[in-house]
């Protein structure tokens, strides 16, 4: 579908674009996740371009402008601008390697499967989240569209987009405030989907996840390596949380940089 969008896209959430003066080969495409936006990825696709990518970030249609279009949209709109984004680069580059975190690593594992993309990193993939369950979802989706939760921000994390000083507030109190079950069915779909799809993708996948992630479970690592039919890697980093790619704890954030690009450089 079309967005139609009732209010501006924030600035950390604007799609990020790095491109060479130059034409290079390789391009990377990088996913955030549910309720996120494209500056969450701001730090990998800096060093993904240093190292001589060129890397695109999409936005969502319902992500980074309010709740009200969030509750617009559905996971067909998210896969959907995902795969737009890497058809049209596949079009472009010579090879064209996928980054997702959260529900964009298992956005990631269904395209890399319908695609035959060569190589993925996956940040905390939405593969196993133990608090998210279909049957729950759905049943209060029916009678429920939104309920409010408790969130403050966290002044421990840093930020590496282009943003303005209220972005994070305001992200907070349109999308991280509230328990949207219609849309959080969406991402357990979603999950589902990707789960299913993993003993026939033939992608090699570096798959992180942190031991302090309150979210997703170290078991999403753990199905990765084990049931994905490619040349996978996991790598558990004890002190990260669920926020890798801006992570609290730089050893954990810096590890995970440093081997993203190396991942996606081999030759």
């Amino acid at each position: 579908m079309r967005e139609q969008t009732t209010h501006s896209v924030r600035r950390c959430a604007r799609p990020i674009e790095l491109v060479h003066d130059t034409p290079v080969k390789q391009a990377v495409v990088c996913l955030h996740g549910y309720s996120g936006y494209p500056g969450e990825l701001a730090l990998p696709a800096k060093r993904l371009f240093d190292a001589g990518f060129d890397v695109f970030v999409p936005r969502y249609p319902g992500h980074g402008t309010n709740g009200t279009d969030f509750l617009h949209t559905t996971r067909f709109d998210w896969i959907g601008e995902a795969e737009r984004t890497y058809l049209e680069k596949a079009s472009i580059y010579e090879q064209v390697s996928l980054v997702g975190h959260s529900m964009g690593g298992a956005i990631a594992v269904m395209l890399a499967h319908r695609h035959g993309v060569s190589r993925a990193v996956l940040y905390a993939p939405a593969l196993s989240i133990p608090s998210l369950s279909l049957p729950l979802v759905t049943l209060l989706g029916v009678f429920v569209k939104k309920k409010s939760r408790p969130w403050e921000a966290d002044s421990r994390f840093t930020f590496f987009d282009d943003r303005d000083p209220d972005d994070d507030a305001y992200m907070g109190k349109e999308y991280w405030s509230w328990h949207y079950f219609r849309q959080l069915r969406q991402l357990a779909l979603i999950q589902r989907e990707a789960v299913a799809l993993l003993p026939n993708t033939q992608t090699d996948v570096l798959v992180f996840t942190g031991g302090l992630d309150t979210t997703v479970s170290s078991h999403a690592g753990s199905m990765v390596a084990e049931i994905g039919a490619g040349k996978n890697r996991w790598v558990h980093l004890e002190q990260a949380t669920h926020m890798i790619p801006y992570d609290i704890d730089d050893i954990s954030r810096e590890k995970a940089m440093d081997e993203t690009v190396a991942w996606l450089s081999r030759s």
